[in-house]
């Protein structure tokens, strides 16, 4: 079976503070997919649900049908960009949508994450699992004192199933990920497509 978490939107402040591994506050440093590969992850996911505080949640709200298109001129390791979309207030409601570059960050699976908007900060941005179908993303920035982060979880299909999603919010659980017990978050694809 497989799984998938990617995704975040995580628009605040300037500058990220990264702390190490713990469920206090702060950003969690966690290692992305040992099998990462620009070439697995190019392409469009559908997020099927997030944990996301409300700093992230500007953009996502009253958002249905979210996507997010990956796409790296590289197949292995490299820069890529992400754009995220969504139709507010169902279906077929007004098309939003966002850029922003993922600047590759030493490891693959790790990048900044920039938004195309001026001073967007730059926010550390972990594709924790990847396979054929399904990923996780943990998106995080600290400024001024206030954490958010998102962790999204995506198919390459509007559906996943149940059993792996609840395998997916384990894991990230188990790695110490939602630091203020956020409570998962649905995203409505139904009638999207």
């Amino acid at each position: 079976m497989k799984y998938v978490i990617a995704l975040v939107f995580v628009a605040v402040a300037e500058a990220a503070v990264v702390t190490t591994q713990t469920r206090g506050q702060g950003c969690v440093t966690v290692a992305p997919a040992e099998n990462f590969v620009n070439a697995m992850y190019e392409g469009r996911w559908y997020e099927i649900g997030r944990i996301q505080t409300p700093g992230g949640a500007a953009f996502q709200k009253d958002c249905w049908c979210d996507t997010t298109d990956f796409h790296s001129e590289t197949q292995l390791v490299g820069d890529g960009e992400a754009t995220y979309s969504c139709r507010k207030h169902g279906p077929d409601g007004d098309l939003q949508s966002a850029t922003a570059d993922l600047l590759f960050d030493g490891i693959p699976g790790k990048f900044k994450q920039q938004f195309r908007f001026p001073f967007a900060p730059k926010l550390d941005y972990t594709v924790v699992f990847v396979d054929e179908n399904v990923a996780m993303e943990y998106d995080c920035d600290t400024s001024f004192g206030i954490t958010n982060y998102c962790i999204h979880f995506m198919a390459r299909t509007p559906h996943m199933d149940s059993a792996a999603l609840d395998a997916l919010i384990l894991y990230a659980e188990s790695l110490g990920l939602n630091t203020q017990n956020i409570t998962y978050r649905a995203t409505e694809q139904e009638g999207c497509w």
